[in-house]
């Protein structure tokens, strides 16, 4: 028996039966619960549910002593039996497990702001239950389960103290889908000088198909993963939340015959350019060890899980104490308009002055700043009243010196925010180092957008100064990606429902003037976008002259839209066909949608909600579609029909 991952049964027993009676409220109720659990010892089936009683999710202890949990929502299941165990260097948690005992249910409320995510203030409460094994070697395996309204979770920890580096070999987690569930997944991509950094198209497939090599060679299912389950009326959505510097980030083995998708690891040669991995692509850490939650979220609608927030309510509460300084905003951003152009001061200064004047908050330095110097350029930002950021290279963020020094330079320079790029990297190195980088710069009240990067994993709650994470195909993909042009206007009404339902997206929208992949979307249906993703900065993708060249009324509403809205609902959303979404900033409300597929599309809307909101306006197609929009009177009517062209949008402003 290892000496590490080990210590006496009964001491284990007595500090975690100590544990438990310390947390009991009231402790008698709990320690009557305790003993009439242990005292069942044929028991082998634990379950936990949602406050509201929908959601639930079940853990069972199979004859050859190995776990497994299934799912389930309005009594229907959802995720079928599926595994659960780890492989450890010194130790095996997939058979010969015995049941301790479990812990009694505790409610816990959430009750916390958010910066970047569809409800700025959230106030939730969870379901939470700890159930303790033990395999063979008498070491002790804990799993925590919680459950909430909008779905489940659950995750592993080892509770012992120990100075010793474990690894965990592999991950036995799965999620059994029916195979009559169909799943919007994207795939994983192998290492390369720009991968993984989940940047690919979402596709429609059945649960057992194999990834394709679509922008890269696949070798897994990235995360989040949406399905349609129709035997449960139920959409799920898959990903993982709380991952720290004792973890990597995962995703989903490329094999998911029978259904079953199950964890996988980074691969051994991902990697940041400019940085050397010093370990396997395996986590290591020391004792007690809490593993990232493995979320699955659950609704009835796309839209429950477009609106969701429990991925946030998993984590840590904001290690930032005063927020005050955190400011979500828009950002003008010049490389889009001219990527091949010298980067000169007056081009710079040309952007940050066209964000004074539309009254928008950042303005973006990226690469090529160094050519003019940080400093004339920010300090021509601060005279207008702009917060400058600057674009860096994730290689300066690994090593705490370097680190230290870059946003030293930084903040002299007088930086209020760094967009970090080209990560490429799951590995738990990588993870760490973004995670000293958001720390670090809170402590210099500066704001972080990470770029070429993995998915956020709640961090947005935990540090809200994390305002936007790029991991999505964005606007950039017209220099890039030949097949963005037929792909993208179903990409953007599958993105609310998958990446944007996790957390921030730099996506970059707008995007109108042509570049070298022509755009089939229309102009319409790229403002619409702009209002439908959410994303802590917002970097606009076009030039002043674009915005110049649009209808006044048009123009004022990406004065007036902000990026932290006091309301957002979904009025219709069929991921890969349409996306419809309302949302309130004071006393406007402005409804966007977009048209995701090649054929028109009717669209009926119940506007009787905002029957008070009785000055309207249409902002939709103009004659020429690509490049421009009209606006339009709408009557205050109940219901409000509109045919939205292919590959359309439009935006309908509500005022009172």
């Amino acid at each position: 028996m290892n000496t590490g991952l080990s210590i006496e049964y009964s001491l284990t027993r007595s500090l975690l039966l100590k544990r438990i009676l310390m947390s009991a409220i009231p402790g008698a109720i709990f320690l009557a619960a305790i003993v009439v659990e242990a005292s069942v010892p044929d028991k082998n089936s634990w379950s936990i549910a949602s406050q509201d009683g929908q959601c639930s999710i079940s853990v069972s202890l199979g004859d050859e002593g190995s776990l497994s949990y299934q799912t389930s929502r309005a009594g229907r299941m959802v995720i079928g039996q599926s595994p659960l165990g780890l492989r450890v260097d010194d130790s095996r948690f997939e058979k010969g497990l015995t049941f301790n005992h479990a812990g009694k249910v505790e409610r816990r409320r959430q009750k916390y702001e958010l910066f970047a995510g569809t409800q700025p203030h959230v106030n939730k409460v969870l379901s939470y239950r700890s159930l303790l094994f033990e395999n063979a070697d008498h070491i002790p395996l804990e799993i925590e389960l919680a459950a909430s309204n909008e779905g489940v979770a659950f995750r592993y920890r080892f509770i012992q103290d120990s100075s010793s580096v474990h690894v965990v070999e592999s991950e036995l987690t799965g999620f059994a889908l029916p195979l009559e569930a169909r799943g919007w997944l994207q795939p994983y991509h192998a290492a390369g000088p720009y991968t993984p950094a989940y940047e690919d198209f979402f596709f429609h497939v059945s649960p057992g198909e194999a990834p394709p090599d679509s922008r890269a060679k696949a070798v897994g299912w990235a995360f989040p993963a949406l399905f349609n389950v129709p035997t449960a009326s139920t959409w799920v959505l898959l990903t993982e939340a709380g991952t720290d510097e004792s973890y990597c980030a995962c995703h989903l083995n490329p094999n998911s015959s029978g259904g079953v998708y199950r964890i996988a690891f980074p691969l051994a040669d991902e990697g940041t350019r400019g940085y050397t991995n010093r370990f396997g692509p395996e986590p290591r850490f020391t004792l007690p060890w809490t593993m990232p939650w493995r979320v699955i979220v659950m609704g009835g609608t796309p839209g429950d899980i477009a609106l969701e927030t429990l991925v946030t309510d998993l984590v840590p509460p904001s290690h930032i104490e005063d927020t005050s300084w955190i400011k979500p905003g828009h950002a003008a951003w010049a490389w889009w308009s001219y990527p091949d152009e010298p980067t000169t001061t007056k081009r710079f200064n040309e952007f940050t002055d066209f964000s004074a004047k539309m009254g928008w908050e950042y303005t973006l330095f990226d690469a090529g700043w160094w050519r003019p110097g940080l400093k004339p350029i920010a300090e021509h930002a601060q005279s207008e009243g702009v917060r400058p950021l600057a674009w860096l290279h994730a290689a300066d963020f690994y090593d705490a010196n370097k680190r230290t020094a870059k946003l030293d330079e930084m903040a002299a320079a007088g930086i209020r925010g760094v967009k970090v790029d080209f990560w490429c990297s799951d590995r738990q190195e990588a993870i760490a180092a973004q995670l000293a980088l958001i720390k670090d710069t809170a402590g210099r009240k500066m704001a972080v957008n990470l770029h070429g990067c993995t998915i956020p994993r709640g961090w947005q709650r935990t540090w809200p100064n994390l305002l936007t994470v790029e991991a999505v195909l964005g606007t950039e993909s017209y220099f890039y990606e030949p097949h963005y042009t037929e792909k993208a206007a179903e990409l953007d009404t599958v993105l609310p429902f998958t990446r944007n339902a996790i957390g921030p997206m730099d996506i970059t929208p707008i995007g109108c003037s042509p570049k070298k992949y022509r755009r089939l979307t229309t102009a319409a249906h790229q403002l619409a976008a702009a209002l439908i993703f959410t994303s802590g900065i917002i970097h606009y993708a076009d030039s002043p002259e674009f915005f110049a060249s649009l209808p006044p009324q048009a123009l004022q509403v990406f004065r007036d839209a902000p990026v932290r809205w006091d309301e957002t609902r979904c009025l219709s959303g069929v991921p890969g066909q349409e996306a419809i979404f309302a949302r309130r900033s004071g006393k406007s409300w402005f409804i966007a949608g977009i048209n995701g597929t090649e054929s028109a599309l009717p669209v009926t809307l119940d506007l009787s909600v905002f029957n008070k909101f009785y000055h309207r306006l249409l902002i939709s197609e103009g004659e020429h579609a690509d490049l421009g929009v009209i606006v339009t009177p709408v009557n205050n009517a109940a219901s409000w029909q509109h045919e939205l062209p292919p590959r359309g949008g439009f935006i309908l402003r509500l005022n009172e």
